[in-house]
């Protein structure tokens, strides 16, 4: 009889406990179950803000399709090689090439491979500015930093020589773009 009373018990406390638990899940007091409703306050409710991306508004330049070289009237190759805290960055072979926007086809700037050469070409010359190739990539570039890097400093130099026209930097032939950026 006893051992009944002492069972009973047991899963009265256990119950009991049971109910407790449900009891301050449910109130928000705590996240055992962890969904992602609880009405428990966040830690830091500190709202973060989306990074704004100059990729965000593909530049009208970056929505031309070529299908071919047949009436091309510009061809040029400029370089670009992007170090990030110290780390060469590798700019993907094909960017540019068989895309949403241009589908079997390539865009005025693109890669073939992952050496940093950039090919700009269209059926008319152009005043071709990098914020071009950025836009057709996908990738966040201007004064305020590089893909998500936004904390530190930038820095940009064109054949040697410090330039700070960023994403409107005219591409030219031959031109030896370095982009650095240094996080804080």
């Amino acid at each position: 009889m006893i051992l009944q009373e002492n069972n009973l018990w047991m899963v009265f406390t256990a119950v009991c406990l049971v109910s407790l638990v449900g009891l301050l899940e449910y109130e928000g007091v705590i996240n055992m179950i962890g969904d992602s409703e609880s009405n428990a306050e966040p830690l830091d409710d500190t709202p973060v803000e989306p990074l704004i991306s100059s990729a965000d508004e593909m530049h009208p330049l970056g929505e031309i399709c070529l299908n071919g070289h047949d009436g091309i009237a510009m061809h040029f190759h400029p370089y670009l090689t992007i170090i990030i805290d110290g780390d060469e960055y590798s700019i993907s072979e094909n960017t540019g090439i068989d895309t949403t926007t241009c589908p079997e086809a390539m865009h005025m700037t693109h890669t073939h491979t992952s050496d940093g050469k950039i090919h700009v070409e269209g059926n008319t010359a152009e005043e071709v500015p990098l914020e071009v190739f950025f836009d057709v990539w996908g990738k966040h570039f201007d004064e305020t930093g590089i893909f998500d890097n936004r904390d530190g400093s930038i820095e940009m130099t064109v054949n040697g020589e410090v330039n700070t026209d960023y994403q409107n930097l005219l591409l030219a032939d031959g031109q030896n773009i370095v982009i650095s950026y240094t996080s804080n």
